[in-house]
């Protein structure tokens, strides 16, 4: 359109208008900015990523009967709700569970591990799984994620790294992995975000095992893995977040998995033997670590007292590691990602 004669009203409006609209453009690209100030909500994409931040998660040391007043409770101690409440389920067990629906049709963001165990508790070979023998039992599944009608985070297998030769052999989890989401999909399970976690292992051998072991660009919506810093409890230097956590995301990005987002699918550290070795201070150093982490979009704290390692990762374990972690919950990069419509509002 050509403009050749505007009364001064007209340029005038004209130019606060394109001067609102520059201002709402700059905000926007400001909002989209990872770990910067703080919008009030961002949304979720396609694979349920946050458009910028992280989403703040936890696994709780509560049984399915108190999850939901559990969550409860710790959004209350941080207030700061979960965005991710992350639970586990064997092979036959029948999820997701009431309380669990209640979680995700009230905002927040179910993420599951499915592992493959029977019911005497023996670990099942992949290879069975991706033949088709269990094929029943993935449908049956599908059917009740489709019937969440939301966003559902799942991870198959996860930490496949353990127990790994009883399960199989890296191809046989890449295998199975694809079948179990083909079958999903067919089954109409189109919500299920697709989670690959692994323990992240900085050895060599399992360093090449991963790529082996990866699905496809396709099967896969989130790559996680599970970094814990078991200092005195696992015989091993203490090692601060930024150390527990970036030599595997480095190899990540070196290694072309950068194309999805990151999740720690579990993280944690024991206290320590004084203050700059402790929780709190852990903690404490979250929110600069993750400025040159962009790529991490979410954290979900294993907030149990055991395992791996008969370790205490709990956040209760001093009264200064609870408070660090209600301040780190409210720090900017989760404040950036919250999810809307918390549980009780």
């Amino acid at each position: 359109m050509q403009f050749t004669v505007l009364a001064k009203a007209h340029r005038t409006a004209l130019v606060a208008t394109l001067t609102a609209c520059a201002l709402a453009v700059g905000v926007l690209a400001f909002a989209l900015r990872p770990h910067t100030a703080v919008p009030s909500h961002c949304t979720p994409t396609a694979t349920s990523e946050p458009s910028c931040g992280a989403w703040w998660g936890a696994a709780l040391h509560a049984s399915d009967s108190h999850l939901v007043s559990a969550v409860s409770a710790r959004e209350q101690t941080t207030r700061r709700r979960l965005d991710i409440v992350h639970t586990y389920h064997r092979w036959y067990d029948t999820f997701p569970t009431a309380n669990e629906v209640k979680l995700a049709r009230s905002g927040h963001l179910l993420f599951t591990n499915w592992e493959p165990v029977d019911r005497n508790g023996a670990r099942m070979k992949w290879s069975s799984i991706a033949s088709g023998s269990q094929d029943q039992a993935i449908k049956a599944e599908a059917a009740r994620l489709a019937a969440l009608g939301v966003p559902v985070l799942v991870s198959f297998s996860h930490e496949p790294e353990k127990d790994f030769h009883l399960h199989g052999s890296a191809s046989d989890f890449a295998a199975a992995f694809r079948h179990v989401v083909d079958e999903s999909r067919k089954a109409g399970a189109s919500n299920v975000r697709w989670v690959w976690n692994v323990m992240g292992l900085s050895d060599p051998v399992w360093l090449a095992r991963y790529r082996q072991m990866w699905p496809g660009n396709s099967y896969v919506d989130w790559v996680a893995w599970d970094p814990y810093n078991f200092a005195s409890c696992g015989k091993k230097p203490w090692h601060n977040f930024d150390q527990t956590v970036r030599p595997f995301y480095d190899w990540l990005e070196a290694n072309s998995f950068g194309e999805k987002p990151f999740m720690l699918a579990e993280y944690g550290t024991i206290e320590g033997s004084d203050a700059q070795h402790g929780k709190a201070s852990w903690l404490n150093g979250v929110p600069s670590a993750l400025q040159s982490l962009p790529n991490l979009h979410a954290l979900v704290y294993f907030d149990l007292p055991a395992p791996p390692a008969n370790c205490n990762w709990q956040i209760s374990t001093s009264p200064a590691a609870t408070k660090a972690f209600g301040v780190l919950a409210r720090s900017g990069p989760f404040q950036q990602s919250a999810r809307q419509s918390p549980l009780g509002r």
